[in-house]
């Protein structure tokens, strides 16, 4: 596993701050980026020592957002977005406080700030957790 960003780098790339910010880091694993997040106990989304439908949720848009920019090489400064729309989404797993999940984002259609990517989110033993199609949309 290869580091592409460190969790500082990531708050650079995203308009959430601590404790909002859902995504740590961004690696590399086969020639594909993931992003990351190693849940704590004290994240605000995690409820009854799981990670909840809604922090997924919010992962799932953060890592649209840090591979966006982490792609186009646009590592300056953050860029706000919002959630268009959730297409589609299954919640197959809810993770366990300590729990390391990995987001893959591939990207299905990009045009005038609007964008929509199918995210996966798996555990470290490669397991899916959760996916969705998301709409975002940047703000100019």
């Amino acid at each position: 596993m290869k580091t592409l960003l460190t969790k500082s780098q990531v708050e650079n790339l995203l308009p959430q701050k601590g404790p909002f910010a859902m995504v740590d880091g961004l690696v590399e694993l086969n020639r594909e980026a993931f992003s990351t997040l190693t849940i704590k106990e004290d994240n605000l989304l995690v409820n009854k020592n799981h990670f909840s439908e809604a922090g997924l949720l919010e992962f799932m848009a953060q890592s649209i957002a840090v591979s966006s920019s982490f792609m186009e090489e646009a590592q300056n400064e953050a860029k706000v977005g919002f959630i268009g729309a959730i297409k589609k989404a299954e919640i197959v797993a809810l993770p366990n406080v300590t729990t390391q999940i990995f987001g893959k984002v591939e990207k299905q259609y990009e045009a005038i700030g609007i964008q929509l990517a199918k995210v996966e989110v798996f555990n470290s033993s490669k397991e899916l957790l959760a996916w969705a199609e998301i709409k975002t949309v940047l703000s100019s």
